[in-house]
């Protein structure tokens, strides 16, 4: 059971692990974050060592068999000790969670310390196994005692979580949050299965029962393993819905508005290419970036307008006037009105740009009195998202402006 639940509990832990650190600077900027990384990160190497083979390596490279059996308790010491941090920062006024998170961290640290020196107390043993080590020392009374004291600190670690899962879905009014704390205390409440099966292997061994059936050992293992994994998922949801699914929205989100000014940008890049600060080496790219969506987008919108402003003196007066007259009984208004009138003006100024045509009576772009209330680039990109939805491309081969 042990190995099977493992590496399934390790891959979650490390993919949650690498996905918080896809954002070092939210991890400085966010303590409940980095805490939230700290959890996952020694969850992932608190599974690691306690895989056979990565057991057998430490052995082998310490000289100590046994060994992994302190690495494993000690990383999950750590975890233990990081997550009643985490809800810290989430529930409580920042200077009691810097004071929180400092009381558990020296908690986690003195037991670790405490572990480290019972552990060295330890007789050496012949090569032995994650599944095999309790076995194997269940009846040294120094690994009685380090046993009960992990067994111990970590339900009361769990404990902590459950109660603090418990209070903090109560106060807060996000509901992925809440549900989120839900799973995680539900995880850590199963998780009391495995430290009363360990508990009562200690007590048996010091009365001189027998160990464990095989059948126990395995639910053991299901307890610790499944808890950990609720608690995994159920700390990375509220993550997910805070932190993740905004910024994917907001990468959907750009990648359609890109997408959507393109026809626009087009056709002023090929009238005016030296717009473009880094152009594409196909059209096909210019069309799908996957990457830095939300730079690419703006850096679209600064050189549609430094089209814009380049194509200034190829407006007509009587282009603008004729695009009012159409749309106005069309039923259009307001800002819509002129970011309409705009792109007929822009259209038409792109066929005078390729024909070398000025115009008889210079005008103005009608969007020019609506530039007030553009006061940021995502204000920018939505009145050209505007343009663009009425804008369509002249034909290459259209003739002279009929102004001419």
């Amino acid at each position: 059971m042990q190995q099977l639940l493992h590496p399934l509990c390790a891959a979650l832990a490390m993919t949650g692990f690498l996905l918080l650190l896809r954002s070092p600077r939210r991890l400085r900027q966010d303590p409940a974050l980095a805490a939230l990384a700290c959890v996952y990160g020694f969850c992932a190497l608190s599974f690691l060592v306690s895989i056979a083979p990565v057991w057998t390596l430490l052995g082998d490279a310490t000289g100590r068999p046994a060994i992994g059996i302190l690495a494993a308790f000690a990383t999950v010491v750590a975890q233990v000790s990081h997550q009643p941090v985490v809800l810290a920062h989430w529930v409580l006024p920042p200077e009691r969670a810097r004071q929180r998170a400092r009381l558990c961290r020296g908690a986690g640290a003195a037991v670790i310390l405490a572990l480290t020196v019972l552990f060295l107390q330890l007789p050496r043993t012949g090569r032995t196994t994650p599944q095999g080590i309790t076995a194997a020392y269940l009846h040294n009374g120094t690994y009685q005692a380090y046993l009960a004291l992990y067994v111990l600190v970590y339900c009361a670690g769990q404990a902590v979580l459950a109660l603090g899962c418990r209070t903090a879905a109560r106060r807060t009014d996000q509901a992925w949050i809440a549900r989120g704390l839900r799973i995680v205390g539900a995880g850590a409440v199963l998780t009391f299965g495995y430290s009363a099966i360990r508990l009562a292997g200690v007590g048996a061994a010091l009365s001189g029962l027998s160990r464990p059936s095989p059948a126990v050992e395995s639910f053991a293992w299901l307890c610790a393993d499944g808890g950990n994994a609720l608690v995994l998922t159920g700390f990375f949801l509220p993550t997910v819905a805070v932190h993740v699914v905004p910024h994917v929205r907001a990468g959907i989100r750009a990648h359609r508005d890109y997408r959507s000014l393109a026809p626009l940008w087009e056709a002023v890049h090929r009238a005016l290419p030296t717009i473009a600060l880094q152009p594409a080496r196909t059209p096909a790219a210019s069309r799908l970036r996957l990457w830095d969506t939300t730079w690419h987008l703006y850096r679209r919108t600064v050189e549609i307008r430094d089209g814009q402003w380049a194509l200034r003196h190829r407006l007509e007066e009587s282009v603008r006037s004729a695009s009012e007259r159409r749309h106005r009984a069309a039923g259009l208004d307001g800002a819509e009105l002129a970011c309409a009138v705009t792109a007929d003006q822009l259209r038409a100024a792109l066929t005078a740009h390729r024909h070398d045509v000025a115009p008889q009576t210079p005008a103005e772009y009608a969007d020019a009195g609506t530039r007030e209330d553009v006061r940021t680039p995502d204000d920018d990109v939505r009145a050209l998202l505007r343009i663009a939805a009425h804008f369509t491309p002249a034909p290459a081969e259209q003739e002279t402006p009929s102004w001419t």
